[in-house]
């Protein structure tokens, strides 16, 4: 898929234009906030984050307000999104880092990814991560379900939640809310209630 579609008219039409919008502000804010208190509540330090398909960069505010000495890269496959906001222009594809980062986010990227260069992406985002992944992808179940399809950019590649579980799963433990713990990560504990 093209990043070029990925231009200010989709950014206005799916984030910024109140008639149109899939979430309000705020609702990055919350995100953000759950984030952080989760994985405080982990007890996972968390220092440095990569922001992988980070589009408008909506979480950033909510993360340096709860931690304020955070550094967080980020890129994006939209030239006009990385222009405008100072990212590193890259597709997952392309990203190269010398970096094991804390926490990588991906959300709402790799449903533009088709099957296998999806799985390629998640085995690139676990080499990525030293401790938890932040994943978020709408499935073939939240089209179906979930989500408002005059909102939602359904011009993507669905597939079920459950293959993205299985996928995550040789790398990660489901901790719940989006967030995935790396199964080689024995400093934080999951108790047998909180994973999924």
């Amino acid at each position: 898929m093209s990043s070029e579609r990925f231009d200010a008219d989709y950014f206005s039409h799916y984030y910024f234009a109140r008639a149109t919008r899939i979430a309000e502000p705020a609702y990055f804010e919350r995100l953000a906030d759950f984030l952080t208190a989760y994985l405080d509540l982990l007890d996972c330090r968390i220092d440095e984050v990569l922001d992988a398909g980070c589009g408008a960069g909506l979480l950033h505010a909510g993360l340096r307000r709860a931690w304020p000495r955070v550094r967080i890269d980020a890129f994006d496959a939209s030239a006009w999104a990385c222009a405008r906001y100072g990212w590193q222009h890259a597709s997952i594809e392309q990203f190269q880092a010398s970096t094991v980062y804390d926490l990588v986010i991906c959300y709402d990227v790799l449903q533009y990814l088709d099957r296998e260069a999806a799985r390629t992406a998640i085995a690139k985002l676990a080499g990525l991560t030293r401790t938890a992944l932040f994943f978020g992808v709408l499935t073939r179940e939240d089209w179906r379900e979930n989500c408002d399809q005059a909102r939602t950019d359904g011009d993507a590649h669905l597939r079920s939640a459950r293959w993205y579980r299985r996928e995550l799963g040789r790398y990660f433990r489901n901790a719940g809310g989006g967030l995935y713990i790396r199964r080689d990560a024995t400093d934080v504990v999951l108790y047998a209630l909180e994973s999924v």
